[in-house]
């Protein structure tokens, strides 16, 4: 069953049950309008026959009387019936005996206040004749010159009569009712159920289309406000899914090119030597150093690519330990002191006063410092110089690697670290383009942040926040 369907008929549901409790609620609301407005004529018709009856005169014999107010009820077509104070019957203009109520009890309470209904100390009711039919009668007690044994006089209507005869007469007219507002109510589910399930069904038809790889499929944002964010949360997966997939296909096409390269050239030099076109013991030499510096080019390829995946799944689990960055910063410093005079390249520490310890894992910071500053170096003419800073900022601790050297263009910079890519196109630095993207996946592993600032022809400088300790207070 489709959403759509499903939709129409919930309403529908909803709207059936809303309009037929709404039909019987008015069904009996007629009943006990009729019901009250028969009771008031029966009473007041009755009040007005008694009020005549103490008009006659007093030695008009009693059972004249009784007489009067049968014939009255027959003429009237209402039913009369005379009761004893005990609530016995002892007349009944219905003289036929299947029905007659001659002998039978009828419970009259006339402590029940009846309102406005009939005069006060008379009673409202229903009784049952022997065939089971329900009648609404009043009562009020009868003049002093009846029958001595009558104490009230009844009239009767059968309680569906007249109120079936309303009922006859609108009945029709709320069928009809009834039916344009199902039909009306029908149309506007319709509507309803179609302006909701129109988006839902754009957003599946887009899912579907995204699993077989129109990954630049999007959707219309419309309808209600939680279809809306549906269709705004649903572009932007779209968006998400199609830079992944972007992303993997130049992973691959990086990945094919990083590996094409050296294996070219072993499997040239090596082909070389097996064909002995390198006969002395030189040109041996040479072409085994080639291949063996390949191979290891190979060998740190691979090992970054493994430890870049590792990082993106999550498998690697970071140390918790207590590190002073004034102190790791340093020492990435000395260490590659060597590096940066054989490239006559000026490097410096400039260390913040009473830095924070933080805790992190130190090697893995040691990792990204260090190949900060070497790719620093490397892209740093000679004369130049490479300063690593560390500072207070906010709630972090910050590292930076900034260099006077040849910058990065600015279309170039927000792509710095991401997998294999490289500023340098002629890839004359010879890198993986692996370096960067490593060191944002540590630095994120520690809650912190990474951003490269670059002008070109002036310099670069990238920045590392890292979270300070809750309880760290000693100086590094």
């Amino acid at each position: 069953m489709s959403l759509r369907l499903r939709l129409f008929l919930s309403h529908a549901i909803v709207i059936v049950v809303g309009l037929t409790v709404l039909f019987v609620a008015l069904l009996i609301l007629l009943r006990q309008t009729e019901t009250r407005r028969l009771q008031r004529q029966l009473g007041n018709t009755a009040a007005a026959v008694a009020r005549f009856g103490r008009l006659l005169p007093a030695n008009d014999p009693p059972q004249r009387f009784v007489d009067r107010l049968t014939r009255f009820g027959q003429e009237q077509r209402v039913r009369v019936l005379l009761l004893n104070a005990r609530g016995e019957v002892l007349v009944d203009s219905v003289q036929n005996a299947p029905n007659s109520m001659l002998g039978q009890f009828i419970s009259l309470d006339t402590t029940v206040p009846t309102g406005n209904t009939v005069p006060e100390n008379s009673a409202v009711g229903e009784f049952r004749d022997p065939q089971g039919r329900r009648f609404t009668y009043a009562a009020v007690p009868t003049p002093n010159n009846a029958r001595a044994d009558i104490d009230w006089f009844v009239l009767a209507q059968p309680a569906g009569g007249p109120f079936m005869g309303v009922l006859d007469e609108v009945s029709m007219p709320m069928l009809q009712a009834l039916v344009i507002a199902l039909a009306i109510s029908a149309v506007a589910a319709a509507l309803v159920a179609r302006s909701i399930a129109r988006p839902i069904q754009t957003v599946a038809a887009g899912a579907q289309a995204i699993a077989q790889g129109n990954y630049s499929q999007r959707v219309a944002v419309s309808g209600p406000a939680e279809v809306k964010q549906l269709a705004h949360d649903f572009n932007d997966m779209a968006a998400q899914v199609q830079a992944a997939r972007q992303t993997e296909r130049d992973f691959v096409a990086n990945v094919s090119h990083e590996l094409k390269t050296p294996l070219t050239s072993i499997q040239g030099f090596a082909q070389a030597i097996r064909d002995g076109d390198v006969r002395d013991a030189e040109g041996t030499q040479r072409a085994a150093g080639i291949i063996f510096d390949e191979a290891e080019r190979l060998t740190r390829l691979v090992s970054g690519l493994l430890e870049s995946a590792r990082m993106e799944s999550g498998n690697v689990r970071m140390a918790r330990e207590t590190v002073h960055l004034n102190e790791l910063a340093q020492a990435c410093v000395t260490k590659l002191q060597p590096r940066a005079q054989a490239a006559e390249v000026a490097l410096e520490a400039q260390l913040g006063p009473a830095m924070p310890a933080i805790t992190a894992d130190g090697d893995r910071l040691a990792q990204v410092i260090t190949n900060l500053i070497d790719n620093a170096i490397k892209h740093t003419p000679k004369g130049g110089k490479v300063t690593v800073e560390t500072r207070l900022a906010r709630n972090f601790a910050e590292v930076s690697v900034a260099d006077n050297g040849v910058g990065i263009p600015p279309e170039d910079l927000p792509h710095v670290f991401d997998r294999f890519y490289q500023a340098d196109k002629s890839r004359s630095a010879g890198g993986s383009g692996l370096g960067l993207a490593i060191c944002k996946q540590i630095v994120e592993a520690h809650g912190g942040q990474i951003n490269a600032q670059s002008v070109l022809g002036l310099g670069t400088r990238i920045s590392v926040w890292l979270p300070l300790s809750p309880d760290g207070a000693g100086a590094g």
